[in-house]
């Protein structure tokens, strides 16, 4: 064969490699999601009763009950940054990294910035951005009892008055069609905001008038439930974001798929149209060849 059609031969042979790797990632990134999406659905119930349950007690003690509660001035915030450790997954950090940004851009008050997940901490890095901390853990990996660590340390950091507002930036997983960079504070816990999230989230329920007999009292009931919040809402937080980077992740690599494939199409038939000319080049030899004996 020509010189050219070996080449196309070769192209389409590391074409097609590449289609199966990609393949075989949007597979196991497709598992992935449908383990982590059933995970973020099943910590939604009960992240929102233990959101109605501080909004209801909170409401009806006293705001000077935990420094936990209500507002301060607010000269330091800490940003819980959450990205991915892996690439190939389309504009997931791109995403988290540009509205980390903006909040910067508008900020008025000092930032700091604690980063989950090699990518962000990166990029970020890449941009003249100071991490204040990162973690070393694969955000893959993290489990509840890790989650709680996390969140002590930065309770306590605005207990110790380092920081005087907390919040987290992750991509909230809406459905699989709709991820959302998201900014949620978790610190000062302000109750009138929870109670409004919880009547947007569920409008149909009624809240009920009756006063319930608490045991213990409310307020030893709250000073338990708000760290124990504080834990599941950033727990809740980081599983919706492992669902939307896998969900970026799947449909990245399907793009990829198919892109390979119209790709390998293209080469197949610039290798035919190559291989034809050559046929074409051999028999016109030929045929001049056995002309010239006569």
């Amino acid at each position: 064969m020509a010189k050219g059609t070996k080449e196309l031969k070769t192209r389409i042979t590391g074409v097609k490699n590449i289609q199966q790797i990609t393949g075989a990632m949007e597979m196991v990134a497709t598992q992935k999601l449908k383990r982590l999406q059933m995970r973020a659905e099943a910590a939604r119930p009960f992240s929102g009763k233990i959101q109605e349950m501080v909004g209801r007690l909170s409401g009806a003690v006293s705001a000077d009950l935990s420094p936990l509660l209500g507002a301060r001035d607010v000269v330091t915030t800490a940003n819980l940054v959450v990205s991915s450790d892996k690439g190939m997954c389309g504009g997931y950090n791109a995403n988290i990294v540009r509205m980390v940004q903006a909040l910067l851009a508008e900020a008025k008050t000092e930032q700091r910035l604690y980063v989950l997940g090699n990518k962000g901490d990166i990029l970020l890095r890449a941009r003249g951005r100071t991490i204040h901390r990162k973690y070393d853990d694969v955000v893959e990996k993290l489990d509840f009892t890790r989650v709680r660590g996390i969140a002590h340390e930065l309770s306590k950091a605005f207990l110790d008055g380092d920081v005087d507002e907390v919040r987290i930036v992750f991509t909230a997983f809406l459905s699989a069609a709709r991820q959302r960079p998201t900014a949620v504070t978790i610190l000062p816990i302000r109750p009138e905001e929870l109670l409004a999230e919880g009547a947007e989230a569920a409008p149909d329920e009624a809240v009920a008038s009756a006063d319930f007999i608490i045991e213990p009292s409310p307020e030893q009931l709250l000073r338990d439930l708000l760290p124990k919040f504080i834990e599941v809402k950033i727990y809740a937080a980081i599983l919706q974001a492992l669902a939307s980077e896998f969900t970026f992740r799947r449909n990245a690599m399907k793009q990829a798929t198919d892109a390979a494939d119209d790709m390998i199409k293209a080469l197949r038939r610039q290798y035919n149209r190559a291989r034809q000319e050559s046929i074409t080049s051999q028999l016109l030899e030929v045929s001049s060849g056995a002309e010239a004996l006569k």
